[in-house]
């Protein structure tokens, strides 16, 4: 597109976005004034909804409360019928065991449970294990004397209570019922309601709903019997009627979606609507109660607060509903009654209402929206006209604009090309001529700046190449040939370098000194580079030089020391270790200066550090002595050394991998030979860097001793 249309399309569009601007901006006041609306809406019908349900809830709390008194009153009055009949039995049967003579001629005669009518009547049966005896019988007969007290309790209470029998320290089973199960391996001791009032004999124990011995639901109460020495002798349990209960407090409520519901010591469901068909989906008791209510600590801890504190109703989830409930506290036992109604229920008006308000509210907004739409006609057609007249004004201001624009154009483009003798002619005293004055000047620029560009690559390439000839010079100094030697068997070495530049401080060498002893060198020299590269070629030669003159590491180390102290005017230093190795016994002697603990692989498979003590680092200070240590490998065993490059080597989290990743690493493939250990903890160390940049040069030497007798396999 030309410079010319490109003005007009500019000033065009500047006008036009300007316009569009002014009516986005109409448009969003328009928005903000239907939103305002809309939320002034939200607001009030909000604020009416909050007052009608604070209503509702109000006037439905206090119906939960006068229905959560009154179902505790009457679910305490059944509970207590049953507590004062398990009580009165068990002062009964005291009696009998305090005078037995009194009642030894008992004119009831029990049936046994598995000869037993199907009426109400007395039955028993013994524990599975007792054996009929003349003592027994005779207890069995002054125990059948329980039918005095149980045959009204049970005719008069039968609403009430289910079962009621007694159990005897001595093995008997005595019931007054028409329950005809007969189970021989029934034990009466073993009962948890004979067990729960042994364990407290001075008070009437509640036992929370569990499936009985005849597969129904079932609550009891029972109490110990002592005998006149104190000791307890029997127990007497009533089981509640667990129908009744369901029927006439549970399957009570407030509304169409009420519950109530009884809460347990443990706080486990003892009963609720639901209970039978549980039992019957879940194939035994599901009364857990966080099987049923979400949050269920949070909400114990308000039935706790309503219940034993203000009484005020409040909202829980139960079984994936949302309710209002209020708890009180059942007396004769202390447990918890729970009354509850579904909220949807509560807020049913509140929907109602706020469908007519939406209503009303719609209608409004749609005469609201018919206004908006005719503005917006009215102000497009007047957008058009206004964008055609400035059209023809922007064509004629163009026009003044573009002819030296293009010209200017023509001069770049020989430029580009290459053409920097071609300057411009423009000589307006506007923004146009300045910029054409500075663009000759950038041309005059852009040619000195290309020559010496060209001077600058040409430089570079020859640096380029002449560190591709270092780089390969040094890599040529260290042995690269594995294995290095071999005629003999009774080692294999390995070693690797990568370094962190095009050439590195890093070095290693292995060489043999006479035939049965070899020298084993790593080294680290200060700093990057070609500086630490000639550092590293001085060094390394002294070291082998000195080494093939004989002495022990330590004596080696010094006189290298020495040497490198002299003219050492850059103060660069050396990090090294030197071990010479002896075929024969497996002995290594070893010096250090101040370099990286080596890890030693003993005859367990098992690569640790040793750590040595450090000498001074090379080239530091002259005359310093270093110390000589053994190392005894047996045979299978190996030694690895390394550069601080394995341990320091950093990922992009700024984490080290470390000598204890390191070992992890050599363990793992410790009794594989070097070459394959150095490998994959160099491919360990990659793997850990991950994109991380290389610091550090890496570089690792291994060597295994196989003992003397190793015959040659490759």
């Amino acid at each position: 597109m030309k410079i010319g249309k490109k003005l007009i399309v500019s000033m065009l569009a500047l006008t036009l976005g300007t316009m569009v601007l002014v009516f986005v901006g109409l448009y969003a006041i328009t928005g903000v004034l239907r939103g305002n609306i809309q939320k002034l809406y939200e607001e009030i019908r909000t604020g009416a909804e909050q007052t009608i349900e604070e209503g509702l809830y109000a006037q439905d709390s206090d119906s939960l409360g006068v229905l959560a008194d009154m179902q505790m009153e009457v679910t305490d009055s059944r509970l207590r019928i049953v507590s004062d009949a398990v009580e009165q039995s068990a002062e009964f049967a005291e009696r009998l065991y305090a005078s037995p003579s009194k009642y030894s001629n008992s004119p009831y005669n029990p049936v046994h449970l598995s000869k037993a009518p199907e009426t109400i009547s007395s039955r028993y049966m013994f524990s599975a294990g007792v054996k009929e005896t003349a003592a027994l019988n005779a207890e069995l007969k002054l125990i059948s004397n329980m039918e005095e007290i149980f045959a009204p309790v049970m005719r008069y209470n039968s609403r009430f209570i289910d079962n009621l029998y007694v159990g005897t320290a001595s093995g008997i089973f005595y019931q007054y019922t028409d329950n005809n199960v007969y189970r021989e391996n029934y034990v009466v001791t073993k009962r948890h309601w004979y067990t729960n009032s042994t364990s407290s004999p001075n008070k009437i124990m509640w036992k929370e709903t569990e499936i009985d011995s005849y597969g129904r639901p079932c609550i009891t109460a029972s109490m110990a019997v002592k005998d006149s020495k104190g000791k307890v002798v029997a127990v007497v349990a009533a089981d509640v009627n667990f129908e009744q209960l369901m029927s006439n407090v549970i399957g009570s409520g407030l509304g169409e979606t009420g519950t109530t519901f009884v809460l347990g010591a443990t706080r486990d469901l003892v009963a609720y609507s639901n209970f039978m068909k549980d039992v019957e989906e879940h194939n035994g008791l599901y009364n857990k109660f966080e099987n049923h209510f979400a949050n269920s600590t949070a909400v114990l801890r308000k039935i706790d607060a309503c219940a034993f504190g203000d009484g005020e109703a409040f909202k829980a989830e139960l079984d994936g509903k949302e309710i209002y409930m209020t708890a009180r506290e059942i007396p004769s036992t202390g447990w918890l009654l729970c009354t509850a109604i579904n909220a949807e229920e509560i807020m049913e008006p509140i929907g109602k209402v706020t469908e007519q308000s939406d209503a009303l509210f719609a209608d409004a907004r749609s005469k609201m929206t018919g206004e908006f739409k005719s503005l917006l006609i009215k102000a497009i057609l007047s957008f058009i006209v206004i964008t055609l007249i400035i059209v023809v004004i922007e064509y004629y201001v163009s026009r003044t604009i573009s002819k030296p624009i293009i010209k200017l154009t023509d001069t770049v483009k020989n430029t580009g090309e290459g053409d920097f003798d071609n300057k411009s002619d423009i000589d307006t005293r506007d923004e146009i001529g300045d910029l054409a004055r500075g663009f000759n000047k950038m041309q005059d620029n852009l040619k000195l700046y290309t020559e010496n560009l060209k001077a600058v690559t040409a430089e570079k390439e020859r640096i380029g190449a002449e560190l591709n000839v270092a780089t390969q010079i040094q890599a040529d100094m260290l042995p690269r040939i594995f294995p290095p030697f071999p005629e003999r068997n009774e080692i294999d070495i390995f070693a690797s370098m990568s370094p962190a530049k095009e050439v590195g401080g890093d070095f290693y060498d292995f060489f043999l000194i006479d035939e049965n002893r070899l020298a084993l060198v790593i080294a680290d020299v200060s700093g990057k580079g070609v500086p630490a590269a000639l550092f590293m070629v001085i060094s390394k030669t002294l070291i082998k030089n000195r080494a093939m003159q004989g002495g022990t590491p330590a004596q080696i180390l010094a006189d290298v020391n020495n040497q490198l102290c002299e003219g050492n005017d850059a103060e660069m230093f050396v990090t090294c270790w030197l071990g010479i190795f002896d075929f024969s016994t497996g002995k290594l002697t070893a010096s250090n200066a101040g370099h990286e603990f080596p890890a030693v692989c003993g005859p367990d498979r098992k690569f640790e550090l040793l750590k040595d003590k450090h000498g001074i680092v090379l080239a530091a200070m002259e005359g310093v002595r270093y110390r000589d240590y053994e190392i005894q490998l047996e045979p299978g065993g190996s030694i690895f050394v390394y550069t601080d490059g394995v341990p320091e080597a950093t990922n992009s989290g700024c984490e080290l991998f470390g000598t204890d990743r390191m070992l992890e690493s050599l363990n793992r493939r410790a009794d594989q030979k070097p070459e394959i250990f150095i490998k994959e903890v160099g491919s360990d160390v990659t793997g850990f860097t991950g994109e991380a940049p290389q610091f550090d040069d890496v570089t690792m030497v291994g060597m295994t001793w196989y003992g003397n007798d190793r015959e040659k396999t490759e």
